[in-house]
């Protein structure tokens, strides 16, 4: 079973993958490594922006169906390589949608990863998504409707389904 944390104000999801930590951080922040987040629809050569510095985004197009896209990502707040990272999570333009300049109006992901397995072999990652105390308890609630629970176990599970492939 799959260890799943929620509150009134966003949720945790906690995987363990067969890869070292330095290989999971390398999944979520190097372009050529993050195609697993993608819903298996995306057509072929999908860019992905990376600028892995505090400040700097990650944008890419998610197509979940054929009438459903979007462009989505994170503007970085933090960055430990291959511990931590916490982001604003979404994309101007895209969903959730989000305002570098007002950034405080959009859930903020953090992703912790610690070494798991006798020799470090494994990586115990624990995923964070937070809704902002801006919002009021209201807002925060249909935000949690919205589904991105199952889309983040979704989209976790597949980054745990490639390193079980590799």
């Amino acid at each position: 079973m799959t260890p799943t944390t929620e509150t009134d104000r966003g949720f945790t999801l906690t995987r363990i993958l067969d890869a070292p930590r330095a290989l999971v951080f390398q999944a979520w922040t190097d372009p050529a490594h993050l195609g697993w987040f993608f819903s298996g629809m995306q057509p072929a050569g999908e860019p992905i922006e990376v600028d892995l510095r505090v400040g700097g985004a990650w944008r890419q197009r998610m197509v979940v169906a054929e009438d459903t896209e979007y462009m989505t990502g994170g503007i970085y707040r933090e960055i430990v390589p291959v511990e931590r990272l916490v982001f604003e999570w979404g994309a101007e333009g895209g969903w959730p949608s989000i305002d570098p300049a007002h950034p405080d109006g959009t859930p903020v992901v953090t992703v912790l990863l610690t070494e798991a397995g006798e020799s470090g072999e494994k990586t115990e990652m624990v995923f964070r998504v937070d809704i902002p105390g801006s919002m009021s308890g209201e807002a925060a609630q249909e935000w949690l409707a919205t589904g991105m629970h199952d889309g983040w176990g979704m989209t976790i599970d597949r980054l745990v389904a490639a390193f079980a492939r590799d």
